[in-house]
């Protein structure tokens, strides 16, 4: 089924609703894991016979493990990938619409790099038309760029990427390394959705404004 443009970018938008839904529901489900850890905690802690201190010790690991790292981290993390996924698909998207209407024969895949790389020079040097307006929200979207490589490939582990990846990833706000994996805070989860989704209403609006000045010159030609 082909679907028109304005349906197209309508789902964008459904997605993007669904994703801050989502991220909501993370943190709630976060807050009730937490509690659950804590109920068994106590209640593991009761069966002891008598104070053991190596039992009790065991006990507090494996409740701090839980808390502190695979919870924030089965949640968190897989929310990063799927958003990226909704600015990659959007940037695809908007770019296969205005070399179609363009008439231009190169397609963005035909380029080399990281989905980031070719995206800014295909819409700067070919498609002549603005991606992103601000270098610091460009800095924030390669740092989630990384944090979706690493999380989608290898889990996770930190120590699997490049040196000078990992020391930006660890110097960003709101990101941590636990355990040679990364995790990120709610805070950094939220503020991001909200980059993402501000970029990508931004460049859908850049290519409806264009796309209507376009219509509207081919009116006055014709």
């Amino acid at each position: 089924m082909k679907l028109n443009t304005d349906f197209t970018l309508l789902l964008v938008s459904i997605e993007l609703d669904t994703l801050r839904e989502h991220l909501e529901l993370i943190e709630q489900q976060a807050k009730w894991a937490q509690n659950d850890a804590e109920s068994r905690f106590q209640a593991d802690m009761e069966k002891l016979p008598s104070f053991d201190e190596a039992e009790w010790g065991m006990l507090r690991q494996e409740y701090n493990y839980r808390v502190d790292f695979v919870i924030p981290r089965v949640l968190r993390n897989p929310f990063l990938v799927s958003l990226f996924a909704v600015y990659e698909t959007t940037v695809l998207e908007i770019a296969g619409l205005i070399q179609k209407k363009q008439n231009v024969r190169i397609p963005l895949n035909d380029l080399k790099g990281d989905l980031l790389e070719r995206a800014k020079k295909y819409y700067s040097e070919i498609l002549q038309f603005e991606l992103s307006k601000s270098n610091v929200s460009w800095e924030r979207l390669a740092l989630l760029s990384d944090l979706r490589n690493v999380i989608a490939h290898t889990n996770g582990r930190i120590d699997t990427i490049a040196d000078s990846k990992r020391e930006r990833l660890l110097k960003s706000k709101g990101v941590y390394d636990w355990l040679d994996f990364v995790l990120v805070d709610e805070a950094f989860l939220k503020e991001t959705y909200a980059l993402v989704k501000d970029e990508i209403e931004a460049l859908m609006e850049r290519y409806k404004a264009w796309d209507s000045a376009r219509g509207k010159l081919g009116m006055i030609q014709d």
